[in-house]
């Protein structure tokens, strides 16, 4: 599982680095992962990520995804920042679907999303067409005009949401072309994982001119729609943590400005 070559400086980082705490330095200053630890391994790839010689290798990680990592390709601060800060939530979409190709490489990306212990158990589901939306549209209306959620007033603006929707006033998903859905084991404690991995779904859509929006109504009601969920092949034993509308924007990509934003809540302990 674990091997290093002949390019070893026997530094020791890799050991110091491990969260399992599995690789040990051997008598001869070597380091190695005994065959009885092996299962404890979380596959975070710390181990040969920071290995200083490129000596550590994972039997798990093939050659051709050794991917470099170049520091002259990083943004500097003031532009990573103003990256963040310029993603918008997008209402307005335009109609032609993004090319497979496209919504793989924005994926791609949800992979190095962080996770507990590396769990890495978030589930992908992508519509891919228009039509496919508005099927699950009416669905989502259908199951909002006898929602039990919430109290009155919650039960009367999900009602006039459902009705909105069967007028053709697509509110539910704006018009969005495509959607991708996170789902989770229902029993996974760390939910979390999937919502961080939506985030980084709509960071790189950013990032190749792509918008998103989160689809809060959809969610709440997928969560609890027997129909929606088996329309979806979302298993018993699943959860929806959250969807993400996208597509290409159909208003100007960036705002002139940057929108107001409340001031940090934050105490110093």
């Amino acid at each position: 599982m674990f091997s290093i070559n002949d390019d070893c400086i026997k530094c020791g980082l890799c050991a110091e680095l491990c969260v399992a705490r599995i690789i040990k330095m051997g008598d001869d200053s070597f380091p190695a992962v005994p065959e009885a630890l092996e299962a404890r391994c979380i596959r975070c790839g710390q181990c040969v990520c920071f290995c200083p010689t490129g000596a550590a290798h994972l039997s798990f990680q093939p050659e051709a995804e050794r991917t470099p990592v170049r520091p002259d390709d990083l943004p500097k601060a003031e532009a990573g920042e103003f990256f963040i800060r310029s993603r918008r939530s997008i209402r307005r979409f335009e109609e032609t679907p993004l090319d497979d190709d496209l919504v793989m490489r924005i994926l791609e990306s949800t992979r190095f999303a962080p996770s507990a212990s590396n769990s890495q158990l978030v589930r992908w589901i992508v519509i891919r067409q228009r039509q496919t939306l508005l099927e699950l549209g009416l669905m989502t209306a259908e199951y909002f005009k006898n929602s039990p959620d919430g109290d009155e007033i919650r039960q009367q603006h999900l009602a006039a949401v459902a009705a909105a929707q069967e007028k053709g006033h697509d509110v539910i998903f704006r018009g969005a072309p495509q959607l991708a859905i996170a789902v989770v084991p229902r029993d996974y404690s760390f939910r979390e994982d999937a919502a961080i991995a939506l985030t980084y779904f709509a960071l790189a859509a950013h990032a190749s001119g792509v918008d998103c929006c989160w689809a809060g109504y959809f969610t709440s009601a997928v969560r609890e729609s027997e129909s929606l969920q088996t329309a979806l092949k979302v298993k018993p034993d699943e959860l929806v943590v959250g969807a993400q509308m996208f597509g290409h924007p159909r208003s100007p990509k960036l705002g002139k400005i940057l929108p107001p934003r409340k001031k940090i809540d934050l105490t110093w302990l």
